[in-house]
């Protein structure tokens, strides 16, 4: 052989191991500047308190700031349209949960994205719905609120935060599979449905945990079930679903990091291990119980089939309810 074809070889061989293997100037480079992380809810709610106390810590293990930008509307779907449309660099992230993840793909026929195509980076938290009562309905269980609505057909009622978003799906859930009725009304959020249920104008609902929990303590509601598979830390008393016979309604509330589609892997490989080493700092675990929330780490693929496993749940449901895509 040649030494001009031994230098061809060794060029060709060189360059399809560059076409191979992920440009390491991608990690090294990133971040280059500010990290946006967009919160499709407003200010003061768990889905922003949670983003906020994981994301701060982000970016001090990044070295570059990360700025939390609040961008309510369209139950959530506006901000995944967002960073869907921002450049796949990274610098562009959404923190999502449920609703846009699991709920809205299947409930829109055009929500503004493709779920199927967003780059999961990884979970962060998890917590369980909880079910609660007015204390006045006289029932302590899930158990006796079904039997309630049996024997008093047309009397019950309950709160959601909107129409065919999780909180109104889950008590649809429990209608089913308990075998009553009851009236749903809707309210603009989990602020004017907890006043509505302490005002005796409804009787029950499902709603985020940490929320509730000093409400519950106050004996303001009372608690009839966690939604999780565990009982929940903080209110350790209170029974799940499945204990009290309704596995198939154990659910949990997630929270999580996704990019644009075309995000290097490099970078989401940068990310998740930020998110891991962020979720184990003592004060950010801390933080996250104290509002009810759980720390729970996974992998992109991880995250990944976990939002597919809800997403085929909640279609399967709509499509039980007979609620077509709008």
């Amino acid at each position: 052989m040649t030494e001009s074809h031994i230098r061809r070889r060794t060029l060709l061989a060189a360059g399809a191991a560059a076409l191979a293997t992920p440009p390491l100037w991608a990690q090294a480079s990133y971040p280059s500047r500010p990290i946006r992380i967009l919160v499709g809810a407003g200010a003061g709610g768990t889905t922003d308190l949670t983003a906020r106390l994981v994301g701060e810590k982000m970016g001090h293990l990044l070295g570059q700031p990360v700025v939390i930008e609040n961008r309510p509307g369209a139950s959530g779907t506006l901000s995944v349209a967002q960073t869907l449309r921002a450049p796949a660099d990274g610098h562009t992230l959404v923190w999502v949960g449920n609703s846009v993840m699991a709920i809205s793909p299947y409930l829109y026929k055009n929500p503004g994205y493709d779920v199927k195509t967003v780059i999961t980076i990884g979970q962060a938290t998890t917590s369980g719905f909880i079910l609660v009562a007015s204390p006045s309905l006289g029932v302590n269980n899930v158990k006796e609120l079904v039997a309630y609505g049996k024997a008093h057909p047309g009397k019950l009622s309950f709160g959601s935060n909107g129409v065919n978003g999780s909180l109104h799906l889950l008590a649809e859930l429990l209608k089913s599979e308990g075998g009553f009725d009851a009236l749903h009304v809707p309210y603009k959020g989990g602020a004017e449905s907890a006043a509505a249920i302490m005002g005796g104008n409804i009787h029950f609902l499902f709603d985020a945990l940490s929320s509730n929990i000093p409400l519950v303590r106050s004996g303001k509601l009372k608690a009839l079930a966690v939604t999780g598979p565990q009982r929940e830390k903080e209110l350790p008393e209170v029974p799940t679903m499945a204990e009290q016979g309704f596995p198939g309604m154990t659910t949990e509330v997630f929270f999580g990091l996704v990019a644009a589609p075309g995000t290097p892997e490099p970078i989401v490989s940068r990310l998740n291990e930020t998110l891991k080493t962020a979720l184990a700092d003592p004060t950010v675990k801390d933080a996250l119980e104290r509002s009810g929330n759980q720390p729970k780490y996974s992998t992109p693929q991880q995250f990944r089939a976990l939002v597919d496993k809800e997403g085929a749940r909640f279609e399967a449901l709509l499509k039980a309810k007979g609620i077509n895509p709008e």
